[in-house]
Order: structure tokens, then sequence, then C-alpha cells
């Protein structure tokens, strides 16, 4: 079934709340209760009681039959309330109600399709409304209110002296006006404030001032400089010629010599200089750029192609560095251009003056026109460039995949694809600027014209002199000639605009809080880890962690065992605070972690992945990465405590060996045993191994097992393995399912309970000997 339009313009009016409506409604501190549908502002302002104010709401979309519908849920300071429409126009009844005092959970429920919020008290559970996932980050705020509720309630504070909890804003929305943003944005068009743009560029001119100044000077004296030739020319024709005067023929050309010499002996110091300045603030840009990228979450990285950030750091930069140095430069030439050569038409001849402003209006029209739809094609290009270079990110590092599965073919079809919706936009773009700058030159042209047939007409009725006449059509050229250039600097601008756009998008990402001010540094950390009803999730709608709660001593060894998707490797990363929790908490040695300062956390964490990522170099930089400041020894010893070093050694180049793109030049076993080396020079206080076993053969496995057991020894170990041979030596097993917590104990204890656990043990057993057969 269909939703209504009417419905929906109700729902898309809700999600287009700003924070500064949020937070000054009438009914409330948290919801503007002002931008709802009227009626159920009434209905609202007819049941609230004096005093009582609204601290989250869901528009509950689907019915208890699954057709589209409408139900509001209201909470309160006093109360959680649900309005059902009752088919009488303006009117509806309160379909349930609960007071706080009586709420003792709350949850959402996911089935396929939609969700449903659970509120739960004492004696039972209520299904209180049905939405779908475009409700969801809604129906999430609603159920932390009333979750932090709950704990104050159960902490003995008093419900009045609750303060209403902060909704948590989805990062799906813009933090100002709570628009939706792009699928790959991070930033809203609509809060795009361009002339910010472009005072947050020139600002990085400013440590460079000083040439940018000297630039500039250039500029301006190169501009006045060749002003001079059209009033030598009119003192050539009106008097040197007619008065046959040899001497003052000698004078000027002289000082025309002088000019153009001068003039290209400016130019070439103001070329060098600018170079050196665009091409300074490039690198300073680039370098931000770069070590913004290294602060960003994962979940940045996790919802974006590789190649589209590449094509930012890459081809939106270098767009910058023309307009930073010399755009602007070019634009304020122009303008001091045009305004001392006006102040000198009019000096000459104010009539033939105004007759060649004629062009100025449509040409300033036509330049803004041009502007706006230039710069939403370039966004739609630089978009297109970017997909492209995703294209050749996925498939030159997965170039054995391709050929494996003889799809050269189909890959450059793909590419071929992508290339001709480039080329189209291109094109697009083409059409506009092709006529745009010959209807430029025809405004100007056409005003030429004109002061040609009414200059020729007064030197012919002697009201003016030829050589002003010639003096007055070179100054003009020169007039025209910045209106022309502001067109094509606009184009450029707008090139600049939407790059900075998209560069500036990654710059103002929310980066990972490495130095967070009064973060606590733990010196060393003990290495006791407590999970307190975690619960966390990649995309609204399916918690990947839900609810989880353990604790690990120091030293413990924990095997995270479940099938796939079971959330161990999320757990895993919880702990590495790769992500924050959305519920709940996470304790290191009684701390929790979001409590932490980041860096220092991390620096006593060591993860060897089930697929390690090695860098291009020599093997010696790969195992030092860990700790660049390790001594030889120290690397050998990590080397030899992962059983790498006898490989290493009978390479033809030993530790120099340079291996290829991700270590490609190594076997699997052979690159998890460096990364296991670098786990060990580390010296990590707590160990994350995800699936450092899998995909090796048995001769392998038991080299990589021997290493694990030298490197877990005196450290909390979290194991990630399918292989439950491979926990063997955990001191507890953690088994997941569905990211839910289902059973913990050795595995002689989870053998005897007969859950999961024993089921896979049984299934893999079976399995072996199927394999032994």
């Amino acid at each position: 079934m269909g939703r209504p339009c009417l419905f929906w313009s109700r729902f898309v009016g809700l999600c287009e709340m700003s924070d500064t409506e949020q937070t000054n409604g009438e009914y409330g501190t948290s919801v503007q209760v002002r931008a709802l549908p009227e009626d159920v502002q009434d209905w609202l302002g007819s049941t609230l009681d004096p005093g009582e104010t609204v601290t989250a709401l869901l528009l509950a979309d689907i019915t208890a039959s699954g057709d589209f519908g409408e139900r509001w849920a209201f909470l309160t300071n006093k109360r959680l309330m649900v309005f059902s429409p009752n088919g009488r126009e303006g009117e509806a009844d309160v379909a349930f109600e609960m007071s706080l005092e009586q709420i003792e959970d709350a949850e959402v429920r996911e089935y396929v399709g939609s969700s449903t919020l659970i509120v739960s008290s004492e004696e039972e559970g209520h299904e209180v409304a049905r939405f779908s996932l475009a409700s969801h980050h809604e129906a999430a705020d609603l159920v932390h209110c009333l979750k932090e509720i709950v704990r104050e309630r159960k902490a003995g504070k008093p419900i009045d002296k609750i303060p209403p909890p902060p909704p948590r804003r989805p990062d799906h929305r813009c933090s100002k006006c709570g628009r939706a943003l792009g699928r790959r944005s991070e930033t809203c068009s609509y809060c795009q404030d361009r002339r910010k743009i472009l005072a947050r560029l020139f600002s990085y001119l400013m440590p460079f001032r000083w040439y940018a100044l000297l630039g500039l000077s250039l500029t301006l004296l190169i501009t006045a400089v060749q002003l001079v030739p059209p009033i030598l020319t009119k003192q050539l024709v009106d008097k040197v010629i007619p008065n046959r005067d040899l001497s003052l023929l000698g004078v000027i050309v002289g000082v025309l010599v002088g000019v153009y010499v001068g003039s290209a002996v400016i130019s070439i110091f103001r070329t060098y200089i600018m170079s050196w300045l665009g091409n300074k603030v490039l690198f300073a840009f680039r370098v931000q750029l770069f070590g913004h990228l290294q602060l960003l979450r994962l979940s940045y990285y996790n919802r974006r192609q590789t190649g589209r950030i590449m094509s930012r750091v890459t081809g939106d930069i270098s767009r910058l560095q023309y307009f930073i140095s010399e755009g602007f430069q070019q634009i304020l030439m122009s303008l001091v251009t045009m305004v001392l050569i006006a102040i000198i038409l009019l000096v000459m001849n104010s009539w033939l003056f105004l007759l060649a402003l004629g062009p100025a209006p449509i040409i300033v029209i036509s330049t803004y026109v041009f502007g706006r739809r230039i710069h939403t094609l370039y966004h739609r290009l630089w978009r297109r460039a970017a997909g492209l270079s995703a294209i050749l990110a996925d498939t030159i590092p997965g170039i054995r995949v391709v050929k494996s599965f003889a799809q050269e073919r189909r890959e450059s079809r793909r590419f071929s694809d992508h290339s001709a919706d480039l080329f189209t936009q291109e094109m697009q773009a083409v059409k506009l600027w092709a006529g745009f700058f010959p209807f430029l030159g025809l405004m100007t042209g056409l005003g030429s014209i004109l002061i040609f047939s009414v200059g020729g007409y007064m030197v012919i009725a002697g009201e003016t002199t030829l050589g002003t006449l010639m003096a007055f059509t070179a100054y003009l050229w020169r007039f025209y000639t910045p209106i022309q250039q502001f067109g094509r600097i606009n184009h450029r601008l707008q090139q600049c605009l939407t790059s900075a756009e998209r560069v500036f998008e990654i710059l103002d990402a929310d980066p990972e809080p490495l130095e967070q001010p009064g973060g606590k540094v733990l010196q060393p950390v003990r290495g006791k880890v407590e999970f307190r009803d975690v619960r966390f999730s990649y995309l609204p709608g399916k918690y990947a962690v839900d609810g989880i709660s353990f604790t690990v001593e120091p030293g413990e060894m924990i095997g995270l065992v479940g099938p796939s998707g079971a959330g161990k490797s999320t757990t895993a990363h919880l702990i590495a605070r790769f992500y924050d929790v959305d519920e709940g908490q996470i304790l290191i040695d009684g701390h929790d972690i979001r409590d932490l300062a980041l860096r220092s956390y991390r620096e006593q964490i060591g993860v060897v992945l089930q697929e390690p990522y090695l860098f291009h170099g020599s093997i010696w930089a790969n195992v030092a990465y860990a700790n660049p400041q390790a001594s030889a020894d120290e690397i050998i010893a990590a080397a030899r405590a992962a059983n790498a070093h006898d490989f290493i050694i009978a390479m033809p180049d030993g530790y120099d060996t340079v291996i290829g793109e991700r270590g490609q030049t190594l076997s699997g076993g052979e690159r998890q045993r460096i990364s296991i080396a670098r786990a060990i020079l580390r010296d990590p206080r707590i160990l994350i191994l995800d699936e450092a076993t899998a995909s090796v053969d048995t001769e392998t496995e038991v080299l990589i097992q021997n290493a694990i057991e030298r490197l877990v020894k005196n450290r909390t170990t979290f194991a990630i393995a399918h292989r439950l041979s491979t926990l063997r030596k955990a001191d507890r097993l953690v088994v997941l399912e569905r990211g839910k917590l289902l059973e913990i104990g050795t595995h002689e204890e989870l053998l005897e309970s007969g859950g999961l656990y024993s089921r896979l043990c049984r299934l893999q057993s079976e399995l072996s000997k199927i394999r032994a057969w």
C-alpha cells in the first residue's frame, strides 16, 4: 500500500526541524511542537497538563495490520502517551498512556520491513507503536530518553527532579537545519555560505601574506604600466604626426620600449612569486587534509569509497591552487583596471563612455545566471570523476580477482560506461561555457562597433580628434577585457567553490578525539575490561551488538565464538574504540572508555587481523611500524618470537626485502607472522586476535599458534576464531549469536551445557572426520 502524500509531507516536516527550533518549543525543551501539523498541536494543547513539557516524540507510520497509517507517541516529563486519529477531523484518542513511575524498560524490536517500540512495566510489556526504517532514529532517541529516565529514577532521583535527557542527533542529518544529508555527504548544501567558503580559502594565504602582498603590488604595477601606451598613441596621432615632430617621436618610442621591457621584467618576477605562493599553499592544504584523514573515524571510511576520497585529495586540491594564488588577484586587478580606465574614459569623453556601458548590464546578468548553472554541473562532474577514481582504486588492488574470474572485459566495460557518463556531463558543461564566452565577445564587440560609429561621426564632425578616438577605443578594449575575464573568472570560481565544498566536507568531518582535553591516561593499562549492557549498530534498524554484558580480568584470554555475523569482530572493534557504543558502557580498569585519552589507550593495544595489512616497503619497516624507535635487537627478537626470522633471512635481501603493495609478494602465512611480529614489538597490554590463523595450512597454523602463545602471555587477550581448536588455551569463551550474548564459560562448561557452542563443536568434529575420511 502506498504512503499518502499528505502523510508523507507531515513526516518530512518532522524530519526537517532545526536544532534552534528543537530547543525553543512552546511545550518543551527538546522538541519544537510548533513545527508539527496543526491538528497534532491541537491534540497536545488539549491533553498536556500545566507545566508538562515534551521531551521526545515518534511518528509511528505503520498500523498493527501492517498498512501505512499515523500515530504519534510523545514522551513528556510526566508520562508516555500515544495519539491515534479517530476518524473525525481534528480529533484523536489517547490510545496508550503510562506514567514515568510505571516504566521499567524500553526497547525497539526489529521485524522484516518494520520495527516496534516496546515499553515494559513491572507486570507486562506493551507494544506502543510500529514504524518503518524512516522513523528508526526518532524511535532510538525516544528509547534512549526513556532508559536514561529509568536509570536516574532507580538511582533515587524523584521524577520531577530528573532533567529531560537530550536526544541524540543522528549523523545522517544536518546539525543546523535537521535536513537529511546526501548519501556520501557530511555537510548540508542548504547551510553552505559561499562567502564564508571564500574567506576560509583566503585564510590559507595568511601565513604567506607578505609574498601575497608583493605579488599583488607587482600586479597593480603591471596594470598601471599597461595603461600608458594608449596615452602615448594619442600624442603620436594628434601631435607628432601632424607636426612632424621627430624629437617627440623619439621620446614616445623610447617610453614605449621602456614600458614593454619593464612590463616583461615585472611579469617574470610576478609569475615566479605567484607560482611559489600557489604551490606553497597547495602543499600546506594537502598536508592538512591528509593529516585530518588520519584522524577520521572508521565509520567515515565505511560509507565512502577509497577512490572518491583520493579524488578530493588530488584533483580538488589542484583546482583550488589556481584560485588561491591567481584568481583573487585577477579579480582585484580587473576591478582596479576597470575603475582606472572608467575614470580615464569619463575624462576623455563622457558621452562615449555612457554609450560604452550599454552592454554591461546584460553581461552582469548573464554572468550571474551562468555561475549558478555551471556550479550545479560541476558538482555532478566532480562526483562522476571521483567515481572513476573509485573504480581504479577497487580494480587495481583486486586485479588478481579480476583475472581469476576472467572479468577483464567486464571491468573494462564498467570503466567505459562510467567514462561515457563523465563525458556526457563534461559536454553539458562545455555547451554552457561554449555558448557563454562567445556571447560575451558578441556583447563587447557590439559595444565597440557602437563607439566606432558614434566616435567616427564625431571625428568627421570635428567634435573630437582622431588621436582621442584611437586612445578611447584602445582603453575601451582594456575596459571590456576585464568584463570578459569576469565571465572566465566566474567559471574558475565555480570550479573552485565546488572543489572547496568537497575538501572542506572532509576537514569538517568529526575526527576521533585522540587528544581530547581532560582525557584520563592509564599508564599502564592493567587490562580489566567490562561490558555493561552495550548496544551498537552500523546502520539504523539492526544492532550488531545488542545488550552484551561481561567482565574480563587482567591477563585473561577470552575466546569470542559464534557464527558469521554474530558480532565478534564488532565487539573487538568496540574494545579498541574504533567505534563508540550507542548504549551502555565499556569500562577499562573501571573507567569509561570514552573518558580515556584515546591515543595513550591505543598505544597499549595490539591488533592482529585476519587479513594482515602490510605497507609497500621493506620487511624491516613493516615490523618496526608498531614502534619506529625500536632497536635492531628488539625488531629481530620480535620476528623470532613470531617464527618469522627464519623465512626472512632466507630471502636474498633479508629484512631489507621490499614487499609489494599489501605484501602481495609474501604468502598468507608469512604476512600473518610479520603482522604478529609487529604486535609483539608493540608489547600491548590488551591484545586482539581476529581470525589470526584463518586461511593457512596446518603447518603454518602450528607456527602461528606457537607465536601467539608467546604473544598472549601476561596480557588481556580477545581471540576470534571459527576454528574452535585454536581457542583451546582460552580461559573462557564468550558465545555470540545475532549480536546477543548466549553463553559464557570454559570449554568444558559450555560442552556440558549443550548450547550453541556444544553444537558448533559437534559440527566441526563431524566435519573433521569427513575430511580425514
